[in-house]
């Protein structure tokens, strides 16, 4: 399998701290084409672009990351959600795989390697549903 590094890659936090983290993160895995946003609102207005890929944070002011979701999914289904939370809360990533999110993130304990094996898990689905349809 060819991992497509030229994937349109959003972040959405209000933490920019984690967003240039995350973004850190990502160059070092070969990923270029990443936006980030502060809020989910401004997320919202730019799937236009159709991002692939979205890492979405749960607690945000204004429009929370389940709200988020759902308007991501409702307009543009294809992208795949990974979403990122400072909390260990069962409840939290339940509602967020059940609303469509992909993945579930730990910012405190984030590394390389967690963030490459997420990406690489992607790949590998979206492989498995080309050859399904």
């Amino acid at each position: 399998m060819i991992t497509d590094f030229n994937q349109k890659i959003f972040i959405v936090d209000d933490d920019p701290f984690w967003s240039a983290l995350l973004e850190e993160i990502l160059n070092q895995l070969g990923y270029k084409n990443i936006t980030c946003f502060e809020s989910g609102k401004s997320c919202m207005a730019n799937l236009k672009l159709k991002p692939e890929i979205i890492f979405l944070d749960y607690q945000m002011a204004g429009v929370d990351g389940i709200s988020t979701l759902k308007g991501i999914k409702n307009y543009y289904s294809m992208a795949t959600v990974v979403f990122t939370t400072s909390r260990s809360d069962i409840k939290v990533a339940v509602n967020a795989m059940k609303y469509g999110a992909f993945d579930y993130l730990i910012k405190s304990n984030v590394t390389k390697n967690e963030v490459e094996t997420i990406l690489k898990t992607i790949q590998d689905s979206l492989v498995v549903t080309e050859r399904i349809y």
